[in-house]
């Protein structure tokens, strides 16, 4: 993968299907286009090396989420922090705690066994 960019002025360029921008670097997947932009002096390619996430230590991965200023990182577990850094935050479990007050369980904030009428 390379970054393309147009250096012309005032317009853009469709090729290959992609439209470039001027002065705005587009991000181009095939190995086959970039070898002819290469061959083209009105543009500049920055080669551009892409590790997947996944392929990273957790070490790295905190070190990413702390430069993307994701909080908690630092108590997150390997998936935990390749979901935050693509955006998904940090995973929660959405069950509340047993026997939390602030956590009604029944339709109408009561507890569930409340609306249970006792039998004899």
């Amino acid at each position: 993968m390379a970054y393309i960019t147009y250096r012309g002025e005032n317009t853009s360029l469709m090729l290959y299907g992609i439209r470039f921008p001027a002065k705005v670097p587009v991000l181009v997947d095939s190995e086959s286009v970039v070898k002819n932009f290469r061959e083209r002096s009105d543009f500049d390619i920055k080669e551009e090396k892409v590790i997947p996430l996944e392929d990273l230590t957790l070490i790295q991965l905190k070190d990413k989420a702390k430069a993307a200023g994701i909080k908690g990182f630092s108590n997150m577990n390997t998936q935990d922090l390749i979901t935050a850094l693509r955006g998904g935050g940090k995973p929660t479990d959405n069950t509340p705690p047993a026997g939390d007050p602030a956590k009604p369980e029944g339709a109408d904030g009561k507890n569930a066994d409340a609306n249970n009428t006792p039998t004899a």
